[in-house]
């Protein structure tokens, strides 16, 4: 087994599993950061398996197949529909320069769909298990006589209003397991808290006739808190005000609804058996202006990409609203090290955009929501693989995964690999 990216890091995850002859790449992601960086690997795989579709588990395929290839890419259907999207973005605003149709033909001609718990024999034989964490996000159980592997990618051990959480009670000798909130003080407030602080930042910030800006991930976040927003506006608790979303959200919401066959069954029923379908909510609106300023009205709410303010909408819109103290920007998600909304995270109030300096008076929250695992969520996981021996720890900022390292020393092997790294199991 060989790291080629995202072992002592969040971003560019890619680990290859060889047995005999044959091998099997687990993701081939890009690091999305200060500076752009690529798995390592150098010869061209014959069989990857891509869990998810966030682009440092899945972005470095169009450099692959910028020219027909013959390799298996394996994933769920979800993902399938989701990666499409994302690639497409992907290459719209990279650098390379990409024959974007021709890239896109080449990957789909080479994907290959797999069911959760369908075992697939590629050399190396593996199966996929719902990892909780998007729609259609998997875990990756390598099945071996001398004892299984398991690689959960990105997961998270609590549902949400679309996921199920992590199916729990596998069999493997060895994890490959993700540290993104490893840390022991990384522990995440319960949904119902999340619900509450949500609550009181909306209604805040509404009756001030403030605006609300969340930049968000565009697969996974965005969807959920579009669900939350019109539940809660459904049922009294906040105040019914417009909901733009910008950017990739609105078209992984069609795709999330296309597939709600992979959601939870409660979505589900929701959906196929009630009058309540909460992917086409009345309160959600797309921005019709060039500028979008209909979109900055007074007591609005805009839920737009880029989650950690590299680029995208949100852009201009926080050029629109920085200056006004009764609007908030609100972080929902990760903040990789050296991005512009880490920094702001971390107590920067300004923000470079298009060659501006932009002073932020705004009102800044983080809203701990996650689709990973906390701490306490990874040992309880772990403690729950069936016949486990051996743990590596991958995926996660150095402290934290020291920190889940000592949790977990007691009872397993524990192995903090970096990029480059080799081991046999």
């Amino acid at each position: 087994m060989k790291f080629f990216g995202g072992a002592d890091e969040v971003g560019r995850s890619c680990i290859e599993v060889l047995d005999g002859r044959h091998s099997l790449l687990m993701d081939y992601g890009v690091k999305i950061g200060a500076q752009e960086e690529y798995p390592t690997i150098k010869k061209v795989p014959k069989n990857i398996v891509i869990t998810h579709a966030h682009l440092d588990h899945a972005a470095y395929l169009p450099h692959l197949f910028r020219k027909e290839r013959k390799t298996n890419v394996y994933m769920t259907k979800p993902t399938r529909d989701l990666i499409q999207l994302m690639i497409a973005d992907y290459m719209k605003v990279s650098r390379n320069n990409f024959d974007n149709g021709k890239v896109l033909e080449n990957l789909m001609r080479n994907c290959r769909i797999v069911d959760y718990g369908a075992v697939v024999d590629a050399g190396v034989k593996f199966s996929l298990h719902n990892s909780g964490h998007i729609l259609g996000s998997a875990s990756v159980l390598v099945h071996n006589p001398k004892g299984n592997l398991l690689y959960t990618s990105d997961f998270s051990t609590r549902s949400s209003r679309i996921m199920d959480s992590v199916e729990m009670g596998l069999s493997a000798r060895t994890a490959i397991v993700e540290s993104t909130y490893g840390g022991k003080d990384s522990i995440l407030p319960s949904s119902k808290e999340i619900g509450k602080q949500l609550v009181k930042i909306v209604n805040s910030t509404l009756k001030k006739n403030g605006r609300l800006l969340i930049p968000s991930f565009a697969v996974g976040r965005g969807q959920e808190l579009v669900l939350m927003l019109d539940s809660y506006m459904r049922g009294g608790l906040i105040e019914p005000a417009p909901i733009y979303i910008d950017g990739m959200i609105k078209k992984a919401l069609h795709i999330f609804r296309h597939d709600v066959i992979y959601a939870k069954k409660e979505l589900q029923h929701s959906i196929l058996v009630s009058d309540v379908d909460p992917f086409k909510s009345r309160y959600v609106f797309v921005p019709q202006s060039r500028d979008r300023k209909d979109a900055i009205e007074e007591g609005s709410i805009i839920i737009t990409t880029s989650g950690m303010l590299k680029g995208g909408p949100v852009l201009t819109y926080l050029k629109e609203l920085a200056g006004e103290r009764r609007n908030t920007l609100m972080f929902v998600g990760y903040q990789a090290p050296g991005t512009p909304g880490r920094k702001i995270v971390d107590g920067e109030r300004s923000i470079t955009i298009h060659g501006q300096e932009i002073k932020l008076k705004m009102k800044v929250e983080t809203l701990h929501m996650s689709a990973h695992a906390d701490h306490n969520g990874i040992v309880q996981y772990l403690n729950n693989v069936k016949g486990l021996e051996k743990v590596f720890i991958v995926h996660g900022e150095e402290n934290k995964r020291k920190e889940l390292g000592e949790s977990l020393s007691d009872r397993y092997e524990v192995i903090l690999p970096k990029t480059g790294e080799e081991y046999k199991i």
